[in-house]
């Protein structure tokens, strides 16, 4: 099913399956999509698990599925497939497919492109988490304006997938960024896009992310300077570095479960420098990558709650994360 099927069917609220699994190399999608399960009910956003299949067995995934939660009601088993887990247990999924849980719904997030021996049905639903056509990007862009209350006009939609880049959550940010900076007003308009989605290469910003995971602190500090003297919004910058690292993270996981490095760039869609951003990856142990990402969420926070003092904390941040 298409990932706007999704949307649909938990917004009709026609029951949820025992089985949902997340399959495609878009990590924005997959993410939401587990939002959209924990949005379906309270008891799953309040029970919700979160496995490693790098660091289980699927006696020990059944057990969890099958063990009911403690305060009652259902639990969300989030099953983070970093390697070829789901592949290797196809068998075992379907036979749990035909007597699951009745306490437990299933979230295997799979960042590949397809399955093998894993068949969907009324318990199982594979949801596709590809990357969007440009006149898909266009239209979700509209969707999820409209869903925080405002309307678009197209040509304001359009604009924004073009100077966004391909990043979905880089794009998902600029549409929370607009919807704040419209304010009262109803609209968005072409203007608005022009004013605050600055368009700038996105090698310039990787090559922030570059320098500040070299640890080469004056360089990454110069470049981030650069860039929010030239009008890019700190809450973009800060999008598009949290995005940098998320991948650095997934490549982590995706090397340490035993995937090859041209698979990991492949299904990570790395086609901007994949060498250094491999050599990157190896350059950093895991909880270093985990802990840099905690960085970029806490700046994200103050950013969030401390007017006037943008600039500094993107510099704060930059310098830790290249401490």
């Amino acid at each position: 099913m298409e990932f706007s099927a999704l949307a649909g069917e938990i917004k009709a609220s026609r029951g949820l399956a025992p089985i949902y699994v997340l399959v495609g190399v878009e990590s924005y999608l997959r993410d939401q999509g587990v939002e959209l399960l924990k949005a379906a009910g309270e008891d799953l956003a309040r029970n919700a698990v979160r496995i490693s299949a790098s660091d289980s067995t699927w006696p020990q995934v059944a057990a969890d599925l099958y063990t009911p939660p403690f305060l009652g009601g259902r639990k969300l088993v989030i099953l983070a497939d970093e390697g070829n887990f789901v592949h290797n247990h196809a068998r075992e999924l379907m036979e749990y497919a035909a007597a699951p849980s009745p306490t437990a719904v299933l979230a295997a997030l799979v960042p590949s492109e397809k399955l093998a021996g894993i068949k969907e049905g009324t318990t199982l639903r594979i949801v596709e988490c590809r990357p969007m056509r440009p006149a898909e990007r266009v239209r979700w862009v509209q969707s999820e304006i409209q869903r925080s209350g405002k309307a678009v006009d197209r040509a304001a939609a359009e604009l924004l997938c073009r100077r966004a880049g391909d990043s979905l959550a880089e794009l998902a940010g600029h549409v929370t960024n607009l919807v704040t900076y419209v304010g009262a007003r109803p609209r968005i308009a072409v203007e608005d896009v022009e004013r605050l989605v600055v368009g700038l290469p996105e090698r310039e910003v990787y090559e922030l992310a570059l320098a500040a995971a070299r640890k080469r602190r004056k360089e990454a500090l110069e470049v981030a300077r650069t860039l929010l003297m030239s009008g890019e919004a700190p809450q973009v910058l800060l999008w598009r570095l949290g995005w940098q690292y998320r991948k650095l993270i997934e490549a982590k996981k995706l090397i340490l479960a035993g995937r090859r490095r041209f698979e990991v760039t492949s299904l990570l869609q790395i086609t901007y420098f994949p060498d250094e951003f491999l050599s990157l990856v190896d350059a950093h142990a895991l909880e270093e990558l985990l802990e840099k990402h905690g960085e970029i969420l806490a700046a994200d926070v103050a950013l969030k709650t401390t007017g006037g003092q943008e600039q500094a904390i993107m510099e704060s941040l930059v310098l830790r994360l290249a401490a």
